[in-house]
């Protein structure tokens, strides 16, 4: 941004403050050929935490642009922290069959797969994912097979700068299945982010220099409740703060704001294990796990990114958490220093 002498925005332009609310995942309404804001889509992932009932963690983490996928990120805490597991190197890769309807997405056939015996990868596991507005199927052999429901709400946000757009949309489901050949259950999440055609996520202003800190978490209740939601802190006026409740297939908006002021306990390390996240009178903690950090994930970026798994919960709230995880990402080198708790 470039300011004026009075130090105000140029015209036209926000700070980057957004526009946050709640909608109603259907396929119909997110096809890759429809324009929001002006906008494109230019990135979708599917990710999801998940437990065994051995105790053992799982993240599992897949990006697609256009009919292209990086491969599977499949990590698992058993050894300490939550760190790639070999059969990472398993998982389909490049070009993948892509199929959209108002009813279906679908991602499938990876295409080298499909060549001749002396050509195909010949340890690669298969993909199909599959996306409808009442089921989600996620199969990758047996590195990880998903099935499950969509929750009833997803939250998002705008930031409608005329040079560096950004829109982005998360929604939940409740997934039961297997990874690495044992039963597991969770949340997967379906992400999508609209901004400039043709800019790769991490090219992107969000992430080289907007972006503090990102905690998408979700918590299954006792009650029987599955929760979710988005924290975003970032410089200028950069803020996210949207929960939302399913129960029953019954939506409930917990939170949607704007306004979201985080403090951080960063470590020597400069890892952050402790966060307080505090919007519209709500404080959402985020504390790690012991083996939560992702030095494998964390490893594989750069601009200082730092990455940790734990539990994000709301102050005062009586229910048990029977399920929960919390993915915080983070930047500290951009946390100014009023935002830090001392350790």
């Amino acid at each position: 941004m470039t300011n004026g002498e009075a130090g105000a925005p140029e015209f036209g332009e926000f700070d980057f403050r957004t526009i946050v609310g709640v909608f109603r995942p259907r396929v119909a309404t997110m096809q890759p050929t429809s324009m929001y804001h002006g906008m494109g889509m230019q990135v979708q992932y599917t990710y999801a935490y998940l437990g065994d009932d051995q105790g053992n963690s799982y993240v599992v983490e897949r990006k697609y642009i256009g009919s292209m996928t990086g491969g599977l990120y499949l990590m698992c805490d058993e050894n300490g922290a939550l760190s790639l597991r070999p059969e990472t190197r398993l998982s389909a890769r490049g070009e993948l069959r892509r199929f959209s309807s108002p009813e279906i997405r679908r991602w499938s056939e990876p295409v080298l797969q499909r060549t001749r015996r002396e050509i195909a990868p010949h340890d690669e596991r298969p993909l199909t994912v599959e996306l409808t507005d009442s089921s989600v199927l996620w199969d990758e052999g047996d590195l990880l097979h998903l099935e499950g429901t969509p929750g009833a709400l997803g939250v998002q946000g705008y930031a409608p700068m005329p040079s560096d757009p950004w829109f982005y949309s998360e929604y939940p489901c409740r997934v039961t299945g297997t990874v690495v050949g044992r039963p597991c259950c969770g949340i997967m999440v379906v992400e999508t982010g609209y901004w400039k055609h043709g800019v790769e996520p991490k090219e992107a202003r969000f992430f080289q220099e907007i972006e503090h800190s990102f905690n998408a978490f979700g918590n299954l209740l006792d009650d029987g409740t599955m929760q979710w939601g988005t924290l975003v802190r970032g410089g200028r006026g950069m803020g996210v703060a949207a929960v939302v409740e399913d129960s029953s297939g019954i939506g409930k908006v917990v939170l949607a704001s704007s306004d979201l002021d985080c403090r951080y306990r960063i470590e020597d390390s400069g890892q952050i294990h402790y966060a307080e996240q505090e919007s519209a009178g709500q404080i959402w903690e985020f504390r790690s796990d012991a083996t939560g950090h992702m030095d494998d994930f964390e490893a594989s970026r750069w601009d200082g990114y730092g990455s940790m798994a734990g539990i994000s919960t709301l102050r005062g709230d009586s229910r048990e958490v029977e399920f929960g995880y919390g993915w915080f990402e983070y930047f500290g080198d951009r946390i100014p220093a009023g935002k830090r708790i001392e350790a």
